[in-house]
């Protein structure tokens, strides 16, 4: 296998000739460095043209009792439960039970402007009903409660329709509770009773689930805000009746894979129907799925996020490939790691994190960063010492460590981070300059 290689200054590229292929080897390798870099802690499985290429974990699935992930480790998926919930709709309209034509009104009258809004709004992210993950004050508190549906109902009522039904594009985890309730009605079922006799029991995917706040299970992880090295951030568990149809599923990498297969091979709906659902409608949205582009492929999945634990799910129907991603650690950046494997299955230049070499600096020297930096008006990071290490936080946010790799060089590791710092002439430090996601913002120490 050839390999060139060009180096960046936190990048390298490597590209891999299309005639010597070890795709299991060439992604372990990848998720290796992403692990190692503390930038991928969950676990991983890809396909292609229908045979397993890697399913394995990476990191840990609880830090306290140094427990690793694997390949039977339990995730929330978040958002990605909205695939599950739109199928579930379509195999009820298959069964003539409801049309996605249907208006709110026909099963909740008084919702506001129900007789404009369908089910199809509601499929789409179309129906402009309010998000309420937007509303930080019930995201503080209301997720780790139980919520009734007549709570949640009440609820969605109480806020004002964003826009017209039908006129733009609005994600709202709000249209897919209620397609949850709407799957009760018509089933006369709880909503994983449904999910169970629908999808889980015909598929054998005996490790997926809705309640994960109750699961008990030892491959269950433990979901963490950030890990850094051997600390970690826990996050507390979402209550499923607040995530419910829109994000309440737990699973593994190996029951989402028989899911993927499923929708490929039209196990649960027809052909005609999967082609609507993954058809977009606004905004690269079809009906609970994400369309993309995959090197010229049509790409089809959904990416997902709850406290703790993030998620993604792509297939691409041409090669019948499939990779599925999940970690217990949010400040991975999983679309970023997916592309990287893509381009590997595909032969085709991907960039792995350099990483940085952190050196030895003494308690006195890192004394010197510590400070207040104000970044823009009214919004100052701080820097202080936390024993014999540095930290940095930001407002409203967790500190983490600053790393040493250079003097007046730092990063992080639980983010792709770094921060210079800049001393005036009497060689005090008086600026720092933050850099991410290719921007840098400086800021003056007061």
């Amino acid at each position: 296998m050839k390999r060139y290689l060009l180096l960046l200054t936190t990048l390298f590229t490597v590209h891999i000739s299309s005639y010597a292929k070890d795709y299991r080897k060439e992604i372990d390798s990848a998720l290796t460095a992403f692990n190692k870099q503390g930038k991928f802690n969950g676990s991983a499985l890809v396909t292609q043209y229908g045979s397993m290429i890697l399913e394995k974990g990476y990191g840990y699935k609880d830090l306290k009792q140094k427990t690793l992930n694997d390949s039977n480790t339990i995730y929330q998926i978040g958002s990605v439960t909205k695939t599950f919930t739109s199928t579930m709709i379509l195999m009820l309209q298959e069964q003539d039970k409801l049309d996605v034509k249907d208006k709110l009104s026909n099963y909740y009258p008084d919702f506001p402007e129900g007789n404009d809004i369908t089910l199809e709004n509601l499929l789409t992210h179309t129906s402009g009903i309010f998000n309420y993950t937007d509303d930080s004050a019930f995201m503080a508190k209301e997720p780790f409660k139980h919520h009734s549906k007549a709570e949640m109902m009440q609820y969605f009522k109480d806020h004002a329709i964003q826009f017209a039904p039908g006129s733009k594009f609005g994600y709202s985890n709000s249209n897919y509770s209620i397609l949850g309730y709407i799957i009760e009605d018509v089933t006369g079922k709880t909503y994983f009773s449904a999910l169970r006799e629908m999808i889980l029991t015909p598929l054998g995917m005996k490790h997926t689930g809705c309640d994960f706040a109750g699961l008990k299970d030892k491959n269950k992880a433990t979901g963490y805000y950030a890990i850094d090295g051997n600390r970690g951030m826990i996050a507390p568990k979402v209550d499923s009746s607040v995530s419910f149809a829109a994000g309440g599923i737990y699973t593994t990498v190996g029951d989402l894979n028989k899911w993927a297969v499923a929708m490929l091979h039209n196990q649960l709906i027809t052909k005609a129907d999967w082609q609507i659902a993954t058809t977009i409608n606004q905004e690269n949205y079809g009906y609970g799925w994400m369309i993309g582009d995959n090197y010229g492929r049509v790409s089809i999945g959904h990416n997902g996020g709850v406290h703790g634990f993030i998620a993604n799910l792509f297939m691409t129907p041409d090669d019948a490939s499939v990779i599925v991603l999940l970690s217990n650690d949010m400040g991975n950046d999983l679309s970023a790691i997916r592309r990287t494997i893509s381009a590997i299955i595909n032969d085709k230049e991907y960039q792995l994190p350099a990483g940085h070499r952190e050196i030895k600096m003494t308690t006195k020297q890192l004394q010197e960063y510590a400070g207040n930096y104000e970044l823009a008006p009214g919004f100052v990071m701080k820097v202080f010492m936390d024993g014999n290490s540095l930290m940095g936080q930001l407002p409203g946010q967790n500190a983490f460590q600053l790393y040493p790799a250079a003097p007046n060089e730092f990063f992080l590791k639980v983010t792709d981070a770094e921060l210079r710092f800049l001393r005036d002439k009497n060689n005090k430090v008086e600026r720092v300059l933050l850099k991410q996601n290719g921007r840098a913002i400086p800021g003056i120490k007061k």
